[in-house]
């Protein structure tokens, strides 16, 4: 079988994405999305499934509910200082323009956001990013924590596989761990 494939973007275009997302939104949820799926790593269906019910900002995590996982099962996802920055634009918008919805994409009465294909791949012209998709934003999340040496045994639970051998095609990102790990043994 052939390779998964593993695309994914810079810092610098990430940046570039939220922006030229966020340049013609008249709504916060794009942008929101992008940043929440790049910082959680989350599953399209994981994110736009969210209600603020299952959303905890003071303990910085928001629960994923087995039926809301491919794996079937719950896990909890933690969030950074950007991801809840992201979660507060949503929160701000709706405050304002729909009070009381339960759903975290929630955009009009009794409805919330199920796709992005329009908004997404127009703000992916404005950022000159190329042979892109969402579920790539997973990819790029992987990715940048393991170039930041993070274990493939973390990256694995923050993705919610089920087991390592679906990680381990991001394992060619971090060429000198191994190097690394047999440096930090002490000399005898």
């Amino acid at each position: 079988s052939s390779e998964p494939r593993v695309r994914w973007i810079t810092r610098d275009q990430a940046a570039q994405l939220i922006q030229a997302a966020q340049s013609t939104a008249i709504r916060p949820h794009l942008p929101a999305f992008i940043r929440l799926a790049l910082n959680t790593g989350c599953r399209k269906g994981e994110l736009l499934n969210l209600e603020w019910s299952r959303v905890d900002e003071s303990r910085r995590l928001f629960l994923l509910e087995a039926r809301h996982t491919k794996q079937r099962k719950r896990r909890t996802v933690p969030l950074n200082d950007d991801a809840l920055q992201a979660l507060e634009q949503l929160r701000t918008w709706q405050a304002q323009y729909l009070p009381g919805t339960p759903w975290v994409f929630g955009w009009r009465e009794g409805c919330r956001i199920t796709t992005f294909k329009t908004g997404f791949t127009s703000a992916l012209k404005r950022a000159s990013i190329d042979d892109f998709r969402i579920h790539d934003l997973r990819h790029t999340f992987a990715s940048w924590l393991v170039m930041q040496g993070e274990s493939l045994y973390v990256v694995k639970d923050l993705l919610g596989h089920a087991s390592v051998t679906q990680t381990e095609i991001y394992a060619h990102l971090a060429p000198n761990q191994m190097h690394d790990a047999v440096q930090r043994l002490l000399p005898f």
